[in-house]
């Protein structure tokens, strides 16, 4: 044995040229077209596509307006209930943010533009609008208690009268029920 070569080893080929390959034993042949047919003129003899037809490889739009939409009116409503109106302001803009995009998702989809979170879109609207028309009767039902806080001395000084006692939890619920018998004295 040969100094310094480890034994069951052989030396690297020497690069070349890949040999030709030709098909592959029992494969069946490739197309040959018929005998007297002429090839395609141009290259757009294949047929079309019908429009709005996507193919396989084709990724689909997002919808962003749809859930941006939803999530907007959402957290309007949510805003409004967790924080029993006080604030109803910003649900109001946040609701009516929430309807404008929800509409554009809900558009992308009838459009034929995308077909992704048509049902988000229209959640977002419904949503949007209840959460609207609840922030607007909150909104008006703290300008009524607020009018009626600054004009009527009797309601000022019951008011008063319930903080200064210390009982903050019992002057919550009466101011609570306060604002519900005005709330209904104003709706009838």
């Amino acid at each position: 044995m040969e100094e310094g070569r480890t034994p069951g080893f052989l030396p690297p080929e020497p690069a070349g040229p890949e040999p030709e390959l030709g098909p592959a034993p029992g494969a069946p042949p490739s197309y040959q077209p018929p005998a007297g047919a002429a090839p395609p003129a141009s290259p757009g003899w294949q047929q079309q596509p019908p429009p709005g037809y996507r193919t396989p490889h084709a990724r689909e739009p997002d919808n962003g307006p749809a859930v941006a939409g939803f999530v907007l009116s959402l957290v309007g409503g949510s805003l409004l209930i967790l924080s029993v109106g006080f604030s109803s302001l910003v649900s109001v803009g946040l609701s009516i943010a929430g309807i404008i995009y929800s509409r554009k998702g809900r558009d992308l989809v009838t459009s034929g533009h995308t077909r992704k979170n048509g049902g988000l879109a229209q959640a977002g609207f419904v949503i949007g609008i209840v959460s609207l028309v609840l922030a607007v009767l909150a909104t008006l039902a703290w300008i009524a208690i607020l009018v009626v806080a600054l004009t009527d001395d009797s309601f000022r000084n019951d008011l008063q009268d319930k903080y200064d006692s210390g009982q903050s939890v019992s002057a919550a619920l009466r101011l609570g029920a306060t604002t519900l018998r005005v709330a209904a004295h104003l709706l009838v």
